[in-house]
């Protein structure tokens, strides 16, 4: 495979997922793009940074180490994002990273206001409470806060998308606390 030298290029022009497909296994053979590449996610073209954290949401999957060091600055870019795809493919990141030793609570806190807001995206909802139960998974007092917040919802207002991840949430908090008795 030959190396690829201008991911911006790239990522600017007519896209397809064979050109991310490119571009995450160049960066994957050539550890030292993986920089440029995550720099690239802050581009001040929305296109341009869309594309980007796309490769990196692809690379995360074959290289979660490389993104490990820089949870904390992820989970910030996270707070700054508007774009729903961008948010979206952030917390897809994160979600498969391990979480920290010292519990991200700005996290947490983003993902339990935004995992039922209605002016969010399907997608980032469903995210977000996956990604709330995984942070309770390490700090297990939250996971009643967790499933408070998700039993007193009307599933009706919601997606299918939303209400079947609630529902698999709540199955396995009930599921805990049957083990635990």
């Amino acid at each position: 495979m030959e190396k690829v030298t201008d991911f911006r290029r790239l990522l600017s022009e007519s896209l397809s997922r064979k050109v991310i497909d490119r571009i995450v296994i160049s960066a994957s053979n050539h550890p030292q793009d993986f920089i440029p590449l995550l720099q690239l996610t802050k581009d001040n073209e929305i296109k341009i940074a869309w594309r980007a954290i796309w490769a990196c949401e692809k690379l995360c999957k074959i290289h979660p180490e490389w993104f490990a060091p820089y949870y904390e600055q992820l989970i910030q870019e996270l707070l700054a994002s508007s774009h729903d795809g961008i948010k979206r493919l952030r917390l897809s990141i994160l979600y498969q990273l391990p979480v920290t030793e010292t519990f991200p609570v700005t996290l947490f806190d983003y993902c339990i206001n935004h995992m039922l807001s209605p002016g969010e995206s399907i997608a980032v909802q469903a995210l977000c409470m996956k990604l709330a139960y995984k942070l309770c998974m390490q700090e297990r007092e939250l996971l009643c806060e967790l499933k408070v917040y998700l039993e007193n919802v009307e599933p009706e207002y919601y997606s299918v998308g939303v209400r079947c991840t609630r529902k698999n949430i709540l199955k396995r908090i009930n599921s805990l606390h049957k083990k635990e008795k």
